[in-house]
């Protein structure tokens, strides 16, 4: 009697159901008869490139010639048997996860779901169109080419605004990146991009909902558990409720009476054990089994709900000594510095998202320190196996609703369509244990009040979170501000709302109040990445800069070797940012010298430019993070930490999970014990606003602790002179200190010798050294910009290779030994041409880095295979 689920995994097949439209059609190939699918879920792109009907769009300029795809209408289909439970239940389901987008399905030639929304799972009874045991049942889904509904939406409603690529895209419940974004190509999918069910029962449990409360002092919480059924059957109904500790050990059971479909209880957990973000504490996970009975006791039903014993909160509070409140996540009673990475969808063909894939992006994630994702909202409501390995690994949700950067319509029959869409993906998703804040959407306050795409600001009043906004310049207030808060307030209310990222105070980029983005860096003004400093706001939740990914991925996307070179259309096509060739260029040569005819050495360059970006500002920004009443930047996520494929972005992991340089810069600045060096004045350019050469700088040093104890260390100082290729003595090279928990700490400023001129380059090392003579953290400060240094040429860097001794973390040991300071040294293996399109990347203890004069730095590696080691640093072309 209990509820029974088929999955229907085999037996697809796929045909192209029509081509009325297309702008390509006299070059569409022949599709007329079934072909079997070469796996379920599915979307059609898929298939096309198993067929080699399609060429593959990650190579070369292939996506200019596939978008015939999205512009023709597709249908599949499967065969299954009636099952034997059809005499015996109530109901037989069928349950589509989700369908890609515009979809009508047939059931032996009978039409029972029509659907516009690629993020509802729909649930169609089809008991009364089974046919009789014995037979066989034959599902057609037609999928209606999203292009085309668009045009008819837009004739039906009007055309929205153009913010972001093609203004269709806001007419439709689809993923938007689909259209293109300024890091991926478009490619309109469409197919059944989730898992299709048949499921059969009596009664079944439909929702699960935990919550918990701890006391102040953490050593009680309170366990709340709602539990929603569909029993049509006569009798009372019970549930068995049974919590499970990480052992399998029973902790509580008890037997729940069914009212009206609705169970509930709230039961008392003395000394619990707590789940914590990543670098914070343990993550532990509590187990729920929830089974249904019938009056007659037999089982029904039986689901299993992971959920954790934590408490989230968004701490706005006033500041001591500036204007504003925090932004500040508080987990079970600590204050923490959020350290995260945006996140778009992994992949434009979802389906090859598996869940490995998954959880090897999260171990990186983890591994570069972070403790915070933000699913951008232009993607998808990420999947379990997305949030399953995030409770396991510690690292919170920040997740965006599906709106970006848009001008969405407010009519009726658009709202209907949201609210089921949120209700169905905050019911599955609000129970995570990672999950931290629910968001409205991306950059929709923002854009509006830059006028993106419009002929002017919208002006409104950013104080007003009421309305009515249906008659107002930005009617799309009525979405974030009163729809969204609604349902997540009902459904959810122990997980935080914010209307927007950004949003907060008198505009939507306030860096008083508020998350902000900052593009003042890239974007906007195009300031020097230098300057990140003077550009923090109380949380910046979106900021970044280009980097080319290796050269092993490069040489994916540029297959041809005469378009291997940094201007060619095969790079220009994998580079989707308007403008970001004429952006890269230029903050590579207000920078750095570099070779412009050799894409290797451009490419090396430009990740040099995004590790010096990205550790400019999580330096000084975590700088910001001084405890109770001090916390005037209270976290940072960088755009972005992954790639939908092989492009060159602001990721530092791309497609192929082959972490770019940057991600060692970033790992450091994370790190649980980091330290920075602020030099004064910043930098030595030479233009009619800064006459003269140079000036006798002036160094502080600061450090930021992020574990929970205090940490006693001595700082050591080493200083180089680079125009005299000769080692300075500092007054005071070494010194005891102690660093706060989970805060800055300033260590002061440094003493210089009165030997330094104004000609004098100090390039200045300062380490974290625990009396056992380990390294806790380092870091190396140059006179910049490098395009005016000139290196000796013998500068020269040793390189030895041993095995490590057996047991240890790493197979390899490197030793390096420069004779001059080094800039950005970056290792990578000598490729043999052996290697395997999957076969991963070598993991290296640390990369990109510098080196001082004299001394030996070791670094682990994993995954070398007998290969050599090419090792590229800054001046290498010149010498």
């Amino acid at each position: 009697m209990t509820r029974e689920r088929l999955t229907l995994f085999a037996g697809w097949q796929w045909r192209l159901a029509n081509s009325n439209g297309c702008s390509k059609a006299d070059s569409i190939p022949e599709i007329k008869e079934w072909i079997p699918a070469s796996a379920s879920p599915s979307v059609i792109q898929l298939e096309l490139l198993h067929a080699k009907l399609l060429p593959d769009p990650n190579v070369g300029e292939n996506e200019r010639f596939i978008q015939w795809v999205g512009e023709v209408d597709w249908e599949y289909s499967c065969s299954f048997p009636t099952p034997e439970s059809a005499t015996l239940k109530d109901k037989i389901e069928l349950l589509f996860e989700g369908l890609d987008t515009f979809v009508t399905v047939r059931l032996n030639g009978k039409q029972v779901l029509k659907g516009d929304n690629m993020f509802i799972p729909y649930r169609v009874n089809i008991k009364d169109h089974l046919q009789p045991l014995g037979t066989n049942n034959e599902i057609i889904i037609l999928f209606e080419s999203a292009i085309k509904k668009g045009k008819e939406l837009e004739k039906a409603y009007g055309q929205r605004i153009s913010i972001m690529r093609d203004p269709k895209r806001m007419h439709i419940r689809k993923a938007q990146y689909h259209w293109g974004w300024d890091w991926g190509p478009i490619i309109v999918t469409c197919g059944p991009y989730l898992p299709i069910h048949i499921e059969s029962y009596n009664s079944r449990i439909d929702t699960v909902h935990v919550t918990s409360d701890l006391f102040p002092d953490v050593s009680w919480a309170m366990v709340h558990i709602d539990v929603n059924t569909i029993t049509p059957q006569k009798g009372v109904h019970t549930v068995l409720i049974t919590v499970l500790d990480a052992d399998g050990e029973e902790v509580i059971q008890s037997d729940l009476e069914v009212k009206d479909g609705k169970a509930a209880a709230t039961k008392v957990f003395p000394s619990p054990k707590l789940w914590w973000p990543h670098g914070e504490g343990d993550q532990y996970l509590y187990t729920l089994k929830t089974t249904l009975f019938s009056a007659e006791k037999i089982l029904l039903d039986e689901m299993t709900t992971r959920f954790a014993l934590r408490s989230i909160s968004l701490v706005q509070r006033p500041l001591d000594d500036e204007p504003g409140t925090t932004f500040m996540f508080n987990v079970n009673g600590r204050d923490i510095f959020i350290q995260g990475g945006n996140w778009i969808p992994a992949d434009n063909l979802l389906p090859r998202i598996t869940r490995e894939k998954y959880f090897a992006w999260i171990e990186l994630a983890k591994k570069s320190h972070l403790n915070m994702i933000r699913v951008w909202g232009g993607g998808i409501y990420e999947t379990e196996d997305f949030f399953d390995a995030c409770d396991e690994n510690g690292i919170l949700v920040w997740h965006d609703l599906a709106f970006a950067c848009g001008d969405y319509p407010i009519h009726e029959t658009f709202l209907e369509n949201v609210t089921k869409e949120v209700e169905a993906q905050v019911i599955r998703i609000r129970n995570r244990p990672c999950l931290a804040l629910l968001c409205g959407g991306n950059e929709d306050f923002m854009l509006a009040e830059m006028g993106v795409g419009r002929s002017a600001r919208v002006e409104f009043d950013a104080r007003d979170v009421a309305g009515p906004f249906e008659d107002t310049d930005f009617p799309q207030r009525k979405i974030y501000l009163q729809l969204l808060p609604d349902i997540t307030s009902d459904l959810c209310p122990k997980v935080k709302y914010w209307p927007n990222s950004p949003w907060g105070g008198d505009s939507a980029n306030d860096p008083t109040t508020g998350d902000i983005h900052q593009w003042s860096v890239w974007h906007q003004e195009q300031l020097s990445y230098q300057q990140y400093k003077n550009l923090s706001g109380r949380f910046v939740s979106e900021f970044g800069m280009h980097g080319f990914p290796i050269m092993r991925t490069i040489d994916v996307f540029v297959p041809n070797p005469r378009d291997r070179y940094p201007q060619s259309k095969a790079i220009d096509c994998h580079n989707k940012g308007h403008g970001a060739e004429t952006r890269i260029a230029r903050y590579l040569v207000e920078n750095f010298r570099y070779n412009n005819q050799s894409l290797e050495d451009f490419a090396y360059c430009s990740q040099l430019m995004q590790s010096e970006a990205y550790g400019y500002a999580l330096r000084d920004w975590k700088r910001k993070f001084n405890g109770k009443g001090k916390e005037s930047c209270a976290g940072a996520i960088i755009w972005q930490l992954n790639d939908c494929y092989p492009v060159t972005s602001w990721s530092f992991v791309d497609y192929y999970l082959r972490v770019k340089p940057s991600f060692y810069s970033i790992r450091r600045a994370f790190a649980p014990i980091s330290v920075g060096i602020e030099r004064t004045p910043l930098s030595r350019w030479v233009d009619e606003d800064h006459p003269r050469k140079t000036e006798v700088p002036q160094f502080s040093i600061f450090a930021h602790n992020t574990t929970t104890v205090e940490v006693s260390c001595s700082l050591v100082l080493v200083a180089y002179d680079f125009s005299t290729s000769e080692r300075v003595e500092f007054p005071s090279e070494k010194k005891a200190i102690t660093l706060l928990p989970g805060q800055n700490t300033e260590l002061g400023e440094v003493e210089n010798p009165t030997t330094l001129t104004d000609d004098s380059l100090i390039v200045l090392s300062a380490s974290l050294v625990d009396d056992a003579g380990t390294t806790l953290a380092r870091i190396v400060n140059w006179p910049e910009p490098f395009r005016y240094l000139h290196w000796p040429k013998d500068t020269r860097v040793d390189l030895e290779t041993s095995k490590a001794d057996e047991g240890a973390a790493w197979e390899d040991m490197i030793t390096l030994e420069a004779n001059q300071p080094i800039k950005g040294l970056f290792l990578s293996p000598k490729y043999d041409g052996n290697e395997e399109e999957g076969e991963p990347e070598p993991v290296w203890e640390d990369n990109m880095l510098d080196l001082m004069p004299g001394e030996r730095v070791s670094v682990g590696a994993k995954g070398l295979r007998g290969r050599g080691i090419k090792a590229r640093f800054l001046a290498d072309w010149e010498l």
